[in-house]
């Protein structure tokens, strides 16, 4: 609706400045620079519409959690040890067998992403 709106603004706007300017050129400066201000910020609005998708410009959320959780068992094991990282891997892999989610990321991801979880998770 704000697009209509937008649209009918910038063909509106001539007609709204051709009584106020004296000079043609200059009134058509002031509608182009005008326009190009509110068609482009609606083309960046549109382009920031959906961040979570599959466009190229979304973000990566299942890299951003990988990258999190490799800094996580990169943490405990510079910490606490391999053992801590062990422990903490069945603990993930338990809690995520126990909710039905293992079976659910195991039946949706692709094969490049079966492998990067196998590893994690050690299944």
């Amino acid at each position: 609706m704000a697009r209509t709106f937008i649209f009918i603004y910038s063909y509106a706007l001539p007609f709204a400045l051709a009584d106020s300017m004296i000079q043609p050129v200059g009134a058509m400066l002031v509608i182009f620079f005008i326009t190009y201000g509110f068609l482009g910020l609606e083309f960046v609005a549109m382009e920031l519409d959906d961040p979570f998708g599959d466009d190229p410009n979304d973000f990566d959320n299942l890299g951003m959690a990988r990258v999190a959780i490799e800094d996580i068992y990169y943490n405990i094991n510079k910490n606490d040890g391999a053992k801590s990282v062990e422990i903490l891997r069945k603990q993930v892999a338990r809690n995520l067998e126990e909710e039905g989610a293992l079976n659910s990321v195991r039946n949706n991801l692709t094969d490049d992403f079966k492998d990067c979880i196998a590893d994690i998770y050690d299944i």
